[in-house]
């Protein structure tokens, strides 16, 4: 009887645990969930010079199109309507990739800048994806 009961605590356990890692990796990054963008966070915002609404990420993101909507109130879909990035990575460059025409360009923003980097023509409100990483 002991043994079955330490089998099934051991696939209780493995269950618990595979759970757990099911909801973390299902888990959205939005940073440190604060409006002001802070030390290590990538953060985007609606409009140029951090106005608007803003999005944080820790991590980069290959799909703009599922990361949902701008804080601060905004409805706004997040997706190619950034205007300006703030990349307080801490170790990373980020890079930036448009869509919309047809050349997908990408840009390269260092890590640690000391503000907010107003996107080029081509890449404001067109922004698909960003990654840590050179482009």
């Amino acid at each position: 009887m002991r043994v079955i009961t330490r089998i099934a605590g051991g696939l209780l356990a493995t269950a618990a645990m595979g759970v757990t890692g099911a909801t973390m990796a299902g888990a959205v990054d939005r940073g440190d969930g604060q409006f002001a963008c802070n030390s290590g966070e990538i953060c985007f915002s609606e409009d140029a010079g951090g106005g608007g609404g803003q999005r944080h990420f820790y991590y980069g993101s290959l799909a703009h199109a599922n990361e949902g909507n701008f804080s601060g109130g905004r409805t706004l879909p997040f997706w190619h309507n950034a205007s300006a990035i703030w990349n307080r990575d801490t170790v990373s460059n980020v890079c930036v990739t448009e869509s919309g025409d047809w050349i997908n360009d990408s840009w390269q923003f260092p890590a640690r800048s000391g503000s907010w980097s107003n996107f080029a023509n081509d890449l404001n409100d067109e922004n698909n994806k960003h990654e840590r990483r050179n482009c």
